[in-house]
């Protein structure tokens, strides 16, 4: 599931992965489906009774198909799709005809019923014979042939490479040059109940005869992910999903299935049962489709829509309620069906896909009565009913977006997995075995208007087993290994990671190309990259092998040939990789021309990545106007676009290409405003990054920190050296912070030129960048090691000195930075030699270069945690305390991430039901006391369960025993179902050579309702 929200039930909380359930827990082991069979041929052949075929063409509806009887009268009738068949009775016919000589008809009738009702969605009934021996003939068939002119006509896009992601930041996409995305739209969110009272609150869309309401700001946000990824070439997938929804203006009610176990589910099915259910899911998609198919793609464009996640495990994903294949299928295939028809009523080349976990001829679950399957079906068995059922019905051009994860989620290493072996019997299909997937699609009874069915890759992705460096190596390595596999696997179209950041609450799952930010309290908010990321980004150019060559000794291989069917490093240089020009500062522009002065508006620039409105303001750079570039709307922007470290921005798409042959210099204004005290982490570094779009693809940009205090910086871009700039199509301006502040603001930007040339500015300001990295927690006498990036125009020619500023100085203090030309990056190794700085967590050194000087903040590692109790082996002799009734050693857990912080085991605390708000406590006694006296901090993780009736908040207490002496530490903001560092400094504690126990007790604040909680304790450390 591309966006795994848990949904609380009570204190606990379901399960966030189908396949952990099957993968992962052995009560809830893989159960046999039925036995394995080849694809179930389907269809009507041209000598049997029955509708044949319906075509909806531009104005008119034509039924064509045989009877048994010659030349008898044939009454055709259109009913709705949630109608019976027989429902027919005593209602007048859409169209009347008479067989042929041979028993043949065709029956036309106009495409809109006498209400205003398109009949592309209805289904039809052919009734034969008259008086009392008309006889319905075969079953109900829908409109199979789409021969009606579509409202839009472009070419399917050609994506230069298979690398996908599902995205959560549109700029970091782009800087990971992702080509294909998988975006969710939540219905639920989407889709309102009815106008409400503030018309600006939704976007009215008619469909059918009747007015639909979406929500303003869902939509907004919507346009937000989805644009900057088309305007990029990125092939957007929609994710179309239900959530469960208390929201009062939500159409949550009338979208969900009738039979759902509501609170059974994390995603609900599709409401194809009721008329009403059946007109709001049509209009959600056909509002999809012509919003994300205009030609100008003022919102952006989609191109495929996944019709719900992994309907295979449908308890889970497709919640529908217990109910066997066949009556699961008689819903979803309506959804499919008026999925595929209302997009391509749109557009021709619109995809549909169902979706599929990996489990093949076995279920990623637990059914009540295995030999009577009601809540997870095997893939095998829903892609052979499935095209039975619309190849009776009448075909339907849906095509296969599969979720291919290793057999356990939890293990990287696919190459091992057992499960998945070569053939279509095989229980599991994983990237080991991906080939089987199209080789059993292929079939003659499972093809589509002549074709094999299309197939993606919409999520899957390699957990990182770890916090550790080997750990991140493993996740990369079989990144690395399954991109290689599907990049030489034509009959696979895309490969959709996921996940963009690791997610807190994913069943322990880290699957991300980023680490999640712990000093954050949203989920998902990107803390730092991982080893995956470089080799996502480069796994696509001509620096792929490269990047991947590591990773075949973790697999145990000598050359990527030997395990990849028709590997060719030539064909892996697919994507070029943007070029970094040379930016001056402040420099002067001689023989310009404006491109855009905002002295009327914004002279056609939009907001870009993470950023929700642009509006023209007094106070420009040289002029009365500016573009001020604003993403402080909380409600149309999620929490990392609101990440100061995030790139935010506005660019335009020219009327018509410039030609810069001979104005080689792209010139700009950009200011950021002054921060108010407080209001980022010392040591926030502001950057623009400006890139510039040629008509044939390439991309150039350039960067450049920038200083709030002296108000406007003007950069100047060389474009002398790049081929593109002859046909510039397109020009973009980020802004960024280095903390992971949240910032709510702005930024403005004037005066965008071309000039023939640009002179220096008087000052000699110089365009660098300048970084450090320390060693070792310990500070003084560690290595810092700093490098120096020349993104000027020019190449430097003397000397950097690191001077002694916030308490921190290092030797050598002078570094040799002469001959670094535009664009190089050298590093250098220094010594700390003084550490005092204010705050010590981001220190800051002062590198002067000429008279110019550059603050820059490092950050102090954390020290390397020893390990006291871990909980692998058992509970470590930790007991029950006051209050609990238990305690073991863990793999799973139902609250919070639903995985031990580390290893494979925590400590689980069963509390009995006392008062919430008295103390639960979990305690060792050491029959040796232990020497911590090398500690500073000892450290324990506690997770909980939340979900008290009445609590105010949560609290946890840690106490460290040394005979009759203690230290203790309260964290009164502990948050439930998340691990917290609970840490205890005992720097200064004359007893910590001599532990003789230590208690973790827990309690819901404000509350004293009767409560019977569970909570968890692990890696239980000190550091030094």
């Amino acid at each position: 599931m591309s966006r795994r929200f848990l949904r609380r039930r009570g204190h606990r909380i379901l399960t966030v992965v189908a396949c952990v359930l099957v993968a992962m827990v052995p009560a809830l082991s893989a159960v046999a489906s039925t036995p394995p069979r080849a694809a179930t041929t389907a269809g009507t052949s041209a000598a049997e009774a029955g509708i044949t075929s319906v075509s909806a063409r531009d104005t008119t509806i034509v039924v064509t198909g045989t009877v048994p009887d010659a030349s008898t009268p044939v009454a055709v009738y259109a009913l709705g799709a949630q109608a019976p068949p027989d429902s027919y009775t005593g209602t007048e016919p859409a169209a009347s005809t008479t067989a042929d000589a041979s028993g043949g008809f065709t029956a036309t009738l106009p495409r809109m019923d006498a209400a205003g009702q398109d009949r592309l969605y209805d289904q039809y009934v052919v009734v034969a014979g008259g008086g009392d021996s008309a006889q319905p003939v075969g079953g109900p068939h829908y409109v199979d042939r789409l021969d009606f002119t579509r409202a839009r006509d472009f070419a399917y896009p050609k994506a230069a490479s298979k690398k996908g992601l599902q995205v959560e930041m549109t700029d970091d996409a782009e800087e990971l040059g992702v080509q294909h995305a998988g975006i969710n739209v939540a219905f639920n969110e989407l889709m309102r109940n009815g106008p409400g009272e503030d018309p600006g609150a939704v976007v009215p869309f008619e469909s059918n005869g009747r007015t639909f309401y979406f929500d303003a700001d869902a939509v907004a946000s919507l346009d937000g992910q989805i644009k900057p990824l088309s305007d990029n070439g990125v092939l957007v997938n929609l994710i179309l999903i239900l959530y469960q929804d208390a929201d009062p203006t939500s159409a949550w009610p009338i979208l969900h299935h009738p039979d759902a176990e509501v609170g059974g589910g994390t995603v609900y099915a599709f409401n194809t049962k009721t008329a009403d259910g059946l007109a709001h899911f049509t209009a959600a998609m056909e509002f999809l489709a012509d919003r994300y198919t205009r030609a100008d793609e003022k919102y952006g464009r989609a191109v495929g829509y996944i019709v719900g996640n992994e309907v295979d495990a449908q308890w889970v994903w497709a919640n529908s309620g217990d109910m066997p294949l066949d009556d699961f299928l008689s819903y979803y295939a309506k959804a499919v069906r008026i999925a595929w028809q209302a997009t391509q009523k749109y557009w021709a080349g619109a995809r549909t896909y169902i979706s599929l976990t990996h489990c093949w001829t076995i279920v990623c679950g637990t059914n009540p009565d295995p030999d009577n399957p009601t809540r997870y079906y095997a893939g095998r068995d829903v892609i052979d009913q499935l095209n039975a059922l619309t190849k009776h019905t009448g075909d339907v051009g849906w095509s296969v977006a599969y979720h291919p994860y290793p057999e356990d989620l939890f293990d990287p290493a696919f190459w091992n997995d057992t499960t998945a072996q070569p053939g279509p019997d095989t229980q599991r299909i994983t990237f080991k075995n991906i080939e089987v997937l199209p080789e059993y699609l292929s079939q003659d009874d499972l093809r589509y208007d002549g074709g094999s069915r299309r197939i993606i890759l919409s999520e899957q992705g390699c957990n990182t087993p770890g916090d550790t460096a080997d750990a991140e190596r493993l996740q990369a390595a079989c990144y690395a290994y399954a991109y290689y596999k599907v990049r030489f696997l034509d009959s696979v179209d895309a490969f959709i990671l996921h996940r963009h950041v690791d997610h807190q609450q994913e069943g322990g799952l880290r699957l991300g190309l980023w680490t999640w930010d712990d000093e954050r309290t949203e989920a998902a908010l990107p803390g730092r990259h991982k080893e995956i990321y470089d080799v996502l980004t480069q796994i696509d150019t001509a620096g792929s092998t490269r990047a991947t060559d590591f990773a075949k000794q973790i697999i145990g291989i000598d050359d990527w040939a030997d395990v990849i069917p028709g590997f060719d490093p030539a064909k892996l240089a697919e994507r070029a990789v943007p070029t970094q020009v040379a930016t001056l500062l402040d420099a002067r522009p001689v023989g310009s021309s404006v491109v855009a002065d905002f002295e009327d508006g914004p002279d056609g620039w939009r907001p870009s990545d993470n950023a929700s409105a642009v509006q023209g303001v007094t106070g420009g750079y040289t002029g009365a106007g500016a573009l001020r570039v604003r993403f402080d709307n909380a409600a149309q922007l999620p929490a990392w676009s609101r990440d100061a470290k995030t790139w935010k921005g506005a660019d335009v798409v020219l009327p018509e290409p410039l030609d810069a042959t001979g104005t080689p210099h792209l010139n700009l204004a950009v200011k950021v405003p002054e921060p108010a005290p407080g209001q980022f982490q010392a040591g926030n570094v502001f950057s623009a990054k400006v890139q510039v779009y040629a008509r044939d693809g390439q991309v150039a940009y350039g960067v450049a920190r920038l200083d709030p205090e002296r108000g406007w910086t003007s950069l100047s871009l060389d474009l002398s050296d790049w081929e593109g700039r002859s046909a510039i199509q397109r020009i973009k301006v980020w802004v960024r912070g280095t903390s992971n502040d949240d910032w709510r603001g702005s930024f403005d930007l004037d005066h965008v030129t071309l000039a023939r040339s640009v002179a220096p500015a008087p000052s000699g300001l110089r365009n660098l960048d300048v970084s450090a990295t320390l060693s070792d927690h310990h500070a003084v006498g560690a290595a810092l090691s700093v490098t120096v990036t020349n993104n000027d125009a020019r190449g430097l020619d003397h000397v950097l000195e690191l001077r002694p500023c916030d308490g921190v100085s290092v030797t050598p203090s002078s570094l040799d930075v002469t001959g670094l030309g535009t664009g190089e990056s050298r590093t250098y190794q220094t010594t700390v030699t003084a550490f005092d700085p204010a705050d010590a967590d981001h220190p800051t050194i002062c590198a002067t270069y000429l008279r110019q000087v550059i603050r820059t903040t490092f950050t102090v590692p954390p020290a390397t945690p020893t390990q006291i109790y871990g909980f692998e082996t058992g509970t470590d002799g930790w007991a029950a305390g006051e209050n609990v009734t238990s305690v073991a050693a863990v793999e799973r857990f139902a609250n919070g991430p639903q995985a031990p912080h580390g290893g494979r085991r925590a400590l689980e605390a069963t509390a009995a039901a006392v008062p919430a708000s008295t103390p639960k406590t979990v305690a060792v006694h050491t029959a040796t006391p232990l020497d911590l006296s090398a500690a500073r901090t000892v450290v324990a993780w506690v997770d909980a369960y939340g979900g008290a009736t009445g609590a105010t908040g949560y609290e946890v207490r840690f106490i460290l025993l040394s005979g009759t002496q203690t230290r203790t530490t309260t964290v009164s903001s502990f948050q439930a179902d998340r691990w917290n560092e609970i840490s205890l400094d005992v720097e200064d504690w004359p007893y910590r050579d001599r532990i003789t126990g230590m208690e973790v007790s827990f309690r819901a604040l404000g509350s004293d309702t009767p409560w019977s909680p569970r909570f968890q304790v692990d890696d239980v450390t000190y550091l030094d």
